[in-house]
């Protein structure tokens, strides 16, 4: 009896770490290795964005929004929200809405708002 009891709570206690640790973010670096020591900020991207067109940015803040597939995301700093586009680059990024990051990427203007090319992204 026991033994039974043993075994039951293993297999919920295994069950219960299973299903967590899939949705917990993962940590680590995603596509290129961030290479950039300066920080951008979103609000200059949009103060200035063809001073920014094709240029190579870093920016640290939070992944908002994301794609289901983590293709491409919202990311938000303390002045204001940008879109990432990882597909351009071939590389995604697991589940990690609400996570502190890092990116790295090329600043595009097409469209009504600047965007991001994503080269790099570093979950912390």
């Amino acid at each position: 009896m026991k033994s039974i009891f043993i075994v039951a709570i293993s297999i919920i206690i295994g069950g219960a770490i299973f299903i967590l640790s899939g949705c917990v973010p993962k940590s680590g670096s995603y596509g290129e290795q961030l290479s950039l020591s300066s920080v951008t900020r979103v609000s200059d991207i949009f103060k200035s964005p063809l001073s920014f067109k094709g240029k190579a940015v870093r920016l640290e803040g939070t992944v908002k929004e994301e794609c289901p597939t983590g293709g491409w995301f919202m990311f938000k700093d303390d002045t204001g929200v940008i879109f990432v586009n990882l597909h351009p680059s071939e590389f995604a990024i697991p589940q990690a809405s609400g996570s502190k990051a890092a990116v790295e990427g090329v600043v595009i203007t097409e469209g009504p708002q600047p965007s991001i090319i994503g080269k790099g992204v570093k979950i912390k």
